[in-house]
């Protein structure tokens, strides 16, 4: 192991959280840049156990996801939320093929993978926006939350259809999934009760271990690992929000290590040069990817009629899931290095231009 680039990765992620408070930007996005400069400006290699915990990291931010699906929430706003949530979805999905299409020789499966990439509404950015001002108590916030998380379940499933592979691990995938839910709802909560809250904390350690066994089926199944973590968290989602104090336990663990590493990792495989020298196709995506988000804004106007133009902004957003469903990409081979760096760049600029409008339309009075 280098310790050279171990103590420079473990120093940046404090240096991000830092930077992060102070310009009120979102932690993601600094640790992205602060990945870039490491592998492009101090030649900081990639350690294998680097690797290992961004990986984690990705499936457990992927299981996150997951778990924030409010059922009760998407059934009170079923029709809204799944009206526009997968306009939001299709319409950018389609924009981007398009383009890809008339612009590269790209294999299709690739431009599946930037476009599902690119389709993405960051659940992070929505919550983070609305809760700065204080509108999660809203029945706005609640439908553009509920938007939000049917958007997230159309990318991840769309990247799991990509090259589906039905076989009798595909069939055991779901056989396992079913018994874990049933395990979750019938003895989850007896087992909390019974060893709950002790120093060995068994619950997260159960958590973990049933994530990646699914994770690991799943990618075995050839589903991918990150569609196995999501379908966990949503299965277990109504459990695990009865247990706010092991989401928490589960959230102090991820972002405090996990993700920070997975996102630095993933700007130190965005290459400079390929930004630089792709630069016409990074603005054409982004220009594509914002207008075509911006369909919803008649939609918006008829559910979301109290803060149209500040929904439409909002769900324009994407980051978290985004960064993932590109990572999985690369790492499984859909998108090679010069795409996966035109496509972060993308994702970024995509989640920071209308969050620099976004608070200019704020909501009154609502």
């Amino acid at each position: 192991m280098d310790l050279y680039s171990s103590a420079i990765v473990i120093s940046s992620i404090a240096i991000a959280g830092v930077l992060s408070s102070r310009l009120r930007v979102s932690s993601s996005i600094i640790e992205v840049a602060i990945g870039v400069a490491l592998a492009n400006v101090l030649a900081v290699k990639i350690e294998q156990w680097v690797e290992f915990l961004a990986t984690l990291g990705g499936l457990l931010l992927t299981f996150l996801a997951g778990v924030e699906v409010e059922s009760r929430l998407l059934k009170s706003r079923l029709k809204p939320s799944v009206v526009i949530g997968v306009v939001i979805f299709i319409a950018p999905l389609v924009g981007i093929l398009l383009s890809l299409t008339l612009l590269t020789d790209w294999p299709l499966n690739t431009k599946l993978a930037i476009g599902l990439a690119l389709s993405d509404t960051s659940i992070a950015v929505v919550y983070t926006v609305l809760a700065e001002h204080g509108m999660m108590r809203t029945e706005l916030a609640k439908t553009i939350i509920a938007v939000t998380i049917v958007t997230n379940m159309l990318t991840i499933v769309g990247l799991g259809l990509i090259e589906p592979r039905f076989s009798e691990i595909t069939i055991m995938l779901f056989m396992v999934l079913v018994l874990i839910a049933l395990f979750m709802k019938r003895y989850f909560s007896r087992l909390i009760s019974a060893y709950g809250n002790r120093m060995s904390e068994i619950e997260v350690r159960l958590v973990f271990a049933l994530l990646l066994l699914i994770s690991f089926i799943s990618d075995k199944a050839g589903m991918y690992s990150i569609f196995g973590a999501f379908a966990l968290g949503l299965l277990s989602a109504d459990t695990l929000q009865r247990h706010e104090h092991l989401l928490n336990k589960m959230r102090v663990i991820v972002f405090t290590l996990l993700a920070p590493i997975f996102f630095i990792r993933a700007g130190m495989l965005i290459s400079i040069n390929a930004v630089l020298s792709n630069t016409a196709m990074i603005l054409t995506l982004l220009t594509v990817k914002i207008l075509s988000k911006s369909s919803c804004y008649i939609l918006c106007r008829r559910w979301l009629s109290e803060g149209a133009f500040f929904s439409t902004l909002l769900l324009s957003t994407g980051l978290t899931v985004g960064m993932v469903i590109a990572s999985t990409g690369r790492d499984i081979g859909l998108i090679d290095d010069e795409q996966f760096s035109i496509t972060m760049v993308s994702i970024i600029l995509g989640a920071v231009i209308p969050l620099m409008i976004v608070r200019r339309y704020t909501p009154r009075n609502i």
